[in-house]
């Protein structure tokens, strides 16, 4: 995972050339941002970028373009960023790519591969995975960026009509910004000021399927099948991390303790008892004081439903080390992190907005406490650097609760409108609030091939994520949990509607308090 930052306006530094770097020691001692200051924009939007990338960055300068890059080190060896590809390309490149074949590395492996094409389309065709890019090509004066085909990455930008753009993971409350689309190729020329987009990583959307099996006479085969493409997935994620630094980190999971986390927890730890590894697994549990409600933390259905979840998962993985992250929230301490919240989410500035990004906040964040033998409890702080989540099943299996009344067809225009959205509606936004903690989100819901495998599955396996619930039960020995209900993380966590106007809606405008 890393940041980026890149900026161009015409002639603005004409001849000026600049190299700096940044090791970990001054980035966690916060980076002089004074060095900026003939850039205000571009000075403001450093300290968000640098906080993706805790391990190194580097800020270049060459004539009348910038590049901020910031790197989190999670497959080695440390690459620095920004890259140099053949005297002609130069790449900032965030995320993960799952097949890159005998490449270690996978920014090495797209500079590889724009090397041997010298070709940016071509190049970004051949990657499977969730990244967000610039690539500046010398020869054309050109840059190229954008967002993967599902776009679990967050990458905005904003041109002005002076021949001026800014790229950047995020714009806090900047006017002007705009997130990029998932799947787009944009091409911004430097000589004319002009954005065009014509093109995309994939060539045709996901199409979901319309066809139906009212007899059932497949959804056992189905389900196998799901199982093993849904496995491999998260296998990959699991696979390709090795940080910078060589102890062995947990792997993290925002939980809270329902059908879909609770899957991917179960495969996570399939796999870490078949790699015999001694990985600790960290279920991070969030839960809110909610003054409207009187909850308090270690009261609300999520914190609940998480202990049950947790104690199912030990059970069935008693070689693991599994460690419920509880992470309680004063009300006072939300209000403290509110405007913070809502400067990462920018431009999302909804009240529904407000109360997932919360959520996953304090989440990813990490700081709260386990229990030990006699129930006693100590502080426990995140040390996992990479989190998974169970995001996208709801989109790919029907678990929102609008579609159940629904026709078949119906319920395919809905799923196939939901998961051509969910990088406006949901990626975009986690992925800003998520990484500024210096850690990185993956999505095994989200991997193209399972994305290709379910949007097939007949239309009647995707009722109140009834394929999804079958996997669970029948394949991860999960009954219990399997027949748990669909519900948002604002709910669970009490994060929602947590003044005593009760009459705020979701898609309310959110508004200062003093």
């Amino acid at each position: 995972m890393c940041g980026i930052l890149w900026h161009h306006c015409a002639n603005a530094f004409a001849g000026k050339e600049t190299f700096l770097e940044f090791d970990e020691d001054s980035l966690a001692r916060g980076i002089d941002t004074s060095i900026f200051d003939e850039h205000p924009v571009f000075k403001e939007l450093v300290p968000y970028v640098a906080a993706r990338g805790p391990n190194y960055a580097s800020f270049t300068r060459f004539g009348d373009k910038s590049w901020f890059s910031a790197v989190l080190s999670l497959r080695e060896p440390l690459t620095k960023q920004c890259i140099d590809v053949a005297d002609r390309f130069i790449l900032q490149y965030n995320g993960e790519i799952y097949n890159i074949g005998n490449y270690t590395n996978d920014t090495q492996y797209f500079a590889h591969l724009l090397s041997v094409t010298g070709n940016v389309v071509q190049a970004l065709r051949e990657l499977r995975g969730e990244f967000a890019f610039t690539v500046f090509d010398k020869e054309t004066n050109c840059l190229y960026f954008g967002r993967d085909s599902v776009g679990k990455r967050s990458l905005s930008y904003r041109v002005t009509p002076g021949k001026e753009l800014y790229v950047s993971s995020v714009s806090g409350s900047r006017d002007g910004f705009t997130n990029c689309e998932a799947n787009a190729i944009y091409v911004y020329d430097t000589r004319t000021g002009n954005v065009r987009c014509d093109q995309t990583i994939r060539l045709s959307p996901y199409e979901v399927s319309r066809t139906s099996d009212s007899s059932m006479e497949y959804l056992s085969a189905a389900t196998q099948d799901l199982f093993d493409v849904l496995s491999r997935a998260t296998g990959l994620r699991i696979e390709s991390i090795h940080p910078l630094h060589k102890e062995n980190k947990p792997i993290g999971i925002l939980f809270s303790g329902g059908l879909d986390c609770s899957v991917i927890a179960a495969l996570i730890c399939r796999h870490l008892s078949k790699r015999k590894c001694n990985t600790k697994v960290e279920l991070l549990n969030v839960g809110f004081e909610n003054p409207r409600t009187g909850l308090k933390p270690g009261e609300v259905p999520d914190r609940l439903l998480a202990r049950q979840s947790t104690f199912k998962l030990r059970e069935l993985f008693p070689n693991i080390e599994i460690i419920l992250i509880e992470v309680d929230v004063s009300y006072e301490e939300f209000l403290n992190h509110r405007n913070a919240i809502i400067d990462l989410i920018y431009p999302k500035q909804t009240e529904m907005d407000l109360s997932i990004a919360a959520a996953f906040y304090f989440a990813s964040r990490g700081r709260g406490f386990k229990r030990v033998e006699g129930g006693i409890t100590v502080p426990y702080e995140r040390s996992g650097i990479v989190l998974f989540s169970g995001l996208g099943a709801d989109e790919l299996y029907g678990g929102y609760h609008k579609l159940a009344n629904k026709t078949e067809e119906q319920r395919c225009a809905e799923l196939q409108s939901q998961i051509r959205n969910i990088h406006d509606r949901n990626l975009d936004r986690d992925d800003k609030i998520i990484s500024s903690h210096g850690v990185e989100v993956r999505y095994p819901f989200l991997d193209e091939e399972v994305i290709e495998f379910s949007v097939r599955l007949p239309i009647n396996y995707k009722v109140n994520k009834l394929i999804l619930r079958n996997m669970a039960s029948e394949l991860l020995d999960m009954e219990d949990i399997s027949t748990e209900p669909k519900r948002a993380i604002q709910f669970g966590a009490k994060s929602a509607k947590m003044t005593k106007d009760g009459n705020k809606l979701g898609t309310d405008m959110l508004r200062a308090i003093d």
